[in-house]
Formats: structure tokens, sequence, C-alpha cells
């Protein structure tokens, strides 16, 4: 079968149909609330020993 332009565009729409599906998809079944921030210990010693340094 060859190749046309109706047929890319066609499968270009496709593609972009089953990716505004996934993307939907994702966001319901997304958390209602963001996680939680943490702080990883080596950062916090690191970045209070660096401000005494400069005082």
């Amino acid at each position: 079968m060859p190749d046309t332009k109706s047929g890319r565009e066609r499968k270009g729409r496709n593609k972009r149909r089953q990716l505004e599906n996934h993307l939907a998809r994702r966001e319901l079944d997304a958390d209602d609330e963001p996680p939680e921030p943490y702080v990883e210990a080596t950062d916090a010693e690191f970045l209070a020993e660096s401000d005494d340094a400069a005082r």
C-alpha cells in the first residue's frame, strides 16, 4: 500500500488522540495530594556548614 499524505495525517491524529487519552488517564489516576517534601540529612548538613564558613 502506497504512503499517502492523508494516511500520514490520519496516523498523526490517531497518535495525538492516544497521547491525549494516556495523559487524561494518568491525571485521573494521580493522587489528590502531592507527596510530602523531604530534606536529606547530608544536604542539610552540607548547607549548614557552608553558611557557617561564609560568615
